[in-house]
């Protein structure tokens, strides 16, 4: 099934806020269920739930795998469809902000934290490459540690990012193993689908 063209920003809901509450809002939409899967751990996701809403768009949601933040997120086939239903559901919801994504990485004290915080950045991030998301995702997959090098890494992955590329085939080559392989695959598919600078 076909979810569309266009995607908004994924909305990285608030502490205390998860399915539960993205279901009730699907009702206030009158949105009917489409799909609903569990433990998708593969492309980064323990639960996704998808609607069909006004016209030709989706509400989908996620709880990402493994640190658990959960999103909304607009797709449909029309631009403009698409945005004015992103902007609806975030006035529903007031999702983080961006600076709320990035401070929580600068002052995260211990490297899971970090690691935790750089991932729920990356949902959140915009649709478009924006500069402050780029450097601190750049620089946590330029760090000494792997483990934030990995949560940079895959901080990208949702980022999606053209810019974010160069970053990405530097780890490439990186001591770590499975962080190489992890690159190797993400450099592939982002090659494969045009996601190139």
């Amino acid at each position: 099934m076909s979810w569309g063209r266009f995607r908004g920003r994924r909305l990285v809901l608030r502490d205390g806020e998860g399915e539960r509450e993205v279901i009730e809002c699907a009702a206030v939409m009158k949105a009917d269920m489409k799909r609903e899967v569990s433990a998708s751990p593969e492309v980064g996701l323990s639960r996704e739930i998808t609607w069909a809403v006004a016209g030709r768009s989706y509400l989908h949601y996620g709880q990402e795998y493994p640190y658990g933040s959960r999103f909304v997120m607009i797709t449909g086939a029309g631009r403009d469809e698409v945005d004015t239903l992103t902007r609806i559901v975030s006035d529903y919801f007031e999702p983080l902000e961006d600076a709320e994504l990035l401070d929580a990485v600068v002052c995260a004290p211990e490297v899971e934290q970090r690691r935790a915080v750089l991932v729920r950045a990356g949902i959140g991030a915009p649709v478009s490459c924006e500069g402050a998301f780029l450097a601190l995702i750049t620089e946590a997959m330029r760090d000494q540690n792997a483990r934030i090098r990995e949560g940079g890494l895959w901080a990208a992955m949702y980022a999606l990012w053209p810019e974010l590329l160069p970053a990405v085939m530097e780890l490439t080559v990186d001591p770590d193993k499975l962080l190489r392989a992890q690159a190797d695959a993400l450099v592939r598919y982002m090659r494969r689908e045009g996601i190139t600078p």
